[in-house]
């Protein structure tokens, strides 16, 4: 293999353009957040000298240096003795943050040294330490007191030399009682169970002004044990099926809040007409005439050598590639069916003497439901046998009450779905219904806070929403809603008080919810989740995926079935040709949730190979516009995914070409201007157009250059259409080989001419990644080996390891590698994920 390492001209300018002249800082004073500073000021922040532009108060050096900003960095500091000072960045709390008093918050700094190693990190509350921490994460959890304005974070090196950063704070009173916060910690959703174990459901709770007096266990929305002091927990035997566990806590002044829920499998014999039939195993010994049971469905083995065989990518029934050679298969098990309540929700709070209309959602995979019984508190409340399925209820009973859906199928197998609903006698109830416990968000990361609010003596004239006992904002009209950007990494209480016209006041209960830091990568991981089952297997939960995937595409949206235009997007629910369990809406945005505040990216994709959109009039155009930016909305999606191929009718002087680009500006508009938009064509839609630029060749370019602006990623799928025709070698590049990656950049990043005489402009590096493969069964060709897509990367990113073709400049911020599929990937045992992974994360730690 050819190596050439790229030393050119344009790279030597850019490493001599990063050189900066050394400032003699000694007489520099270190920047402080309190203090004002006039235009000429001279600061040192990180070892780095500064000087104010024009007047300025607690706006960092280090973070206020850009353009047309308040600062201009002079250099960095002359090294003592040759040592440079280690760098230091406070990650929690942020400047200007607001704290209550007695919440416990993550006190965090991100350090490094250039020249030696971190000693330690010294945290301080005014010029009070509260302590030094040697080894990262640099962080320690600190109670706020009233009175501390500034927190200051010292980091030193192995020499002595520290930098300091500081950031100002305010700590707030509050003369109301602080709910507790408490989570689940136990067991967790990939724990194995199986019927009668002994499960240990572990709570943790806490409460920063009292104490915590009780928690409560919860085993699908029914009460199953009560614990008044620590540990708080409970043996709990596990019974068949799928179960949803919470708990909640109440502190000494009886504010109560809810953790998360954790739904759990416990594994159960299979039913209708497979209970006695051993589950098929790899290498085992089969008899001709012998039946086995496989993912729900029954087969017959013909060859027993075949049946017996240790090689199940060729065998297993129902997926081997000979499978039938070897088996028959005799269709499914029974599979229960499914019922969710879909009103009232868990945890509601209603008005007594409420007429409620109870509802509830039912399917049946492989058959039909006879009906749907409610009850209430174990009282039937009526039977409905069609679609909707619903009673209606006067709620009555005082507290809490137990609501239940069982629906029977036509094999009368029976499911449930449960929700505990509390009726207040109060003249005012408020509920909370966003966030959900046991939530988590990124810090900065701004989050919508939503209550409903009722009076029976006369109308709600303003709803608060407090966070940690704190009034933070007020809506006086329905909806009733509000904004909350945290600052401070930690645990949280969020609550609403309703007031309406007589003075009559109420609270909801609370809900606890996590705080953490965002990670922001450079090199990114993009991978597609599938919504439909396949030879890779179910759907999987979005919480079993790989942590190392950065963007997420949902594939895919649905094409309305009369081509109005309308998308529509529909979670899986059953297939007839397996037994794969739904995916509970409610648990996808939650997971969707939590990850996105870890610094996710979860798109939704529009096509794929066999998906179409339709853009055909001025009404398709409307239609399309709104349902997307409805469909974002509310699934909480972060943008848009256009992997539109053969099937979708785009090429050159198509409807969809002229339309789709403005539309797409329009959706970025309705949601507030911030669309994360990716893009996956086939690469004859793009590089194609160098060859021709008529019919798809070319065909997405037009596209491109309309939404270029807002473009976040644009990974030309490297497969299934065999070599890359490029301006670079004689021929096409291979599939799979390092030209072929980085011919597909290089004429993206720096631009190539079109057949018809026109010239495709350059992306930015960070726009652009490589498409590929995850695995031998995902695409019909274009795998590339390991070793290739990590030359690849370096020689785009560093320029080592090129071959034939060498970028002309160094693509340091260059998007990273997509991967057709995160399915696939799991199937394979993480064969893609893990190593370019792990290379995308060490040129991330290199940035």
């Amino acid at each position: 293999m050819k190596r050439t390492l790229l030393y050119s001209a344009v790279t030597t300018a850019l490493l001599l353009s990063q050189q900066v002249l050394a400032q003699d800082c000694s007489t520099l004073p270190i920047w402080q957040p309190e203090q004002s500073y006039n235009g000429g000021s001279q600061v040192q922040q990180n070892d780095s000298a500064y000087q104010a532009q024009w007047w300025t108060q607690g706006n960092s050096p280090v973070d206020y240096s850009g353009p047309w900003q308040e600062w201009k960095n002079l250099g960095q500091c002359d090294a003592t003795n040759g040592n440079q000072a280690p760098t230091l960045t406070i990650v929690s709390p942020l400047n200007q943050a607001q704290i209550t008093e007695g919440s416990t918050i993550t006190l965090k700094a991100d350090a490094s040294d250039p020249d030696g190693s971190v000693d330690y990190v010294e945290f301080f509350a005014n010029n009070t330490s509260l302590g030094k921490v040697i080894t990262s994460p640099y962080q320690l959890d600190w109670i706020a007191t009233i009175g501390t304005d500034t927190i200051t974070m010292v980091a030193s090196d192995d020499q002595g030399k520290t930098t300091t950063n500081s950031v100002l704070i305010s700590t707030q009173t509050t003369s109301t009682n602080i709910a507790p916060s408490v989570s689940l910690t136990s067991p967790s959703p990939q724990d194995t169970i199986q019927p009668n174990d002994n499960i240990t459901l572990i709570a943790s709770a806490s409460d920063s002004d009292g104490y915590v007096a009780q928690v409560d266990f919860y085993v699908d929305n029914q009460l199953i044990a009560t614990d008044t002091s620590e540990p708080f927990e409970h043996q709990w035997v596990a019974t068949s099926g799928e179960h949803t566990l919470k708990a909640t806590a109440t502190d000494d002044k009886d504010a109560t809040a809810s953790s998360n829920n954790v739904t759990i499998q416990v594994d159960t014999p299979a039913t209708g007409g497979c209970a006695e039939l051993v589950t098929y195993s790899a290498g085992t010994a089969y008899n001709s005439g012998q039946l086995v049971q496989k993912d729900n469905q029954k087969y017959r083995c013909d060859v027993a050598g075949w049946c017996s065989s240790d090689a199940a990518w060729s065998y297993a029934p129902g997926t081997g590639q000979y499978w039938q050679d070897a088996w028959t298969g005799l269709g499914l098990c029974t599979t229960p069916p499914s019922v969710t309540l879909t009103n009232p929700q868990d945890g509601s709070v209603v008005l007594a003497g409420s007429d409620i209309n109870v509802s509830a959602d039912a399917l049946d995979s492989d058959g039909t439901i006879i009906n749907v019984e409610f009850f209430v508190n174990n009282a039937s409340l009526g039977v409905d046998t069609q679609e909707p399925y619903s009673v209606l209820w006067t709620a009555s009973t005082i507290g809490s009450n137990l609501i239940k859906a069982i629906a029977t199928d036509n094999e009368n197998n029976q499911v449930e779905s449960l929700a505990q609903v509390t009726v207040s006698d109060q003249p005012v109830v408020t509920q909370l219904t966003s966030p959900s416990s046991g939530g988590s968000f990124g810090l900065g990361k701004n989050i919508k806070l939503v209550a409903e609010a009722m009076s029976v003596t006369g109308t709600i004239t303003s709803v608060d929403f407090l966070v940690n006992g704190v009034v933070i904002a007020s809506d006086t009209t329905a909806p009733y809603t509000a904004n909350w950007t945290p600052s401070a990494i930690g645990a949280y209480t969020v609550s609403s008080s309703a007031t309406d016209t007589q003075g009559n006041k109420s609270n909801s209960d609370s809900a606890s919810v996590n705080v953490i830091e965002k990670s922001s990568k450079t090199h990114k991981l993009i991978g597609y989740w599938h919504n439909f089952v396949n030879p890779a297997g179910c759907p999987m939960p979005l919480s079993e995926m790989s942590d190392d995937w950065d963007i997420i595409d949902i594939a895919f949206a649905d094409n309305d079935p009369n081509s109005t235009g309308t998308v529509h997007f529909n979670l899986f629910q059953s297939d007839i040709h397996s037994s794969c369990p739904a995916i509970d809406p409610v648990k996808f945005k939650q997971d969707m949730r939590d990850l996105q505040a870890k610094g996710k990216v979860f798109v939704l994709s529009l096509g794929g190979a066999e998906g179409t959109i339709t853009l055909n009039t001025d009404l398709d155009e409307q239609h399309f516009i709104s349902s997307l930016t409805e469909l974002i909305n509310q699934w909480g999606f972060d943008g848009l995914d256009i992997d539109l191929e053969s099937g979708s009718g785009l090429v050159h002087g198509s409807q969809i070409q002229a339309r789709l680009g403005r539309a797409l500006l329009q959706i970025e508009q309705n949601i507030g201007g911030d669309l994360y938009l990716t893009m996956a064509p086939e690469h004859p839609y793009v590089q194609g157009g160098m060859v021709a630029y008529s019919g798809i060749w070319g065909a997405y370019i037009p596209i491109i250059d309309q939404v270029r602006s807002t473009l976040d990623l644009l990974h030309v799928q490297l497969y299934n259409n065999a070599g890359l025709p490029n301006p670079y070698t004689p021929g096409a590049a291979p599939e799979g080989s390092v030209d072929m990656m980085v011919a597909s950049a290089k004429m993206l990043v720096e631009g190539f001419d079109l057949a018809d005489g026109s010239h495709f402009a350059p992306l930015r590096d960070d726009q652009v990644a490589f498409g590929l493969p995850s695995g031998p069964q995902s695409a019909n060709s274009g795998q590339a080996p390991i070793q290739n897509i990590t030359n690849a990367l370096d020689c785009v990113t560093y320029g080592t390891y090129c071959e034939t073709v060498i970028p002309s400049k160094l693509y340091t911020n260059f998007g990273g590698v997509m991967t057709w599929s995160i399915n696939w990937d799991k199937y394979d045992g993480f064969n893609f994920s893990k190593p370019i992974g792990e290379k995308l994360t060490e040129m991330n730690n290199i940035q």
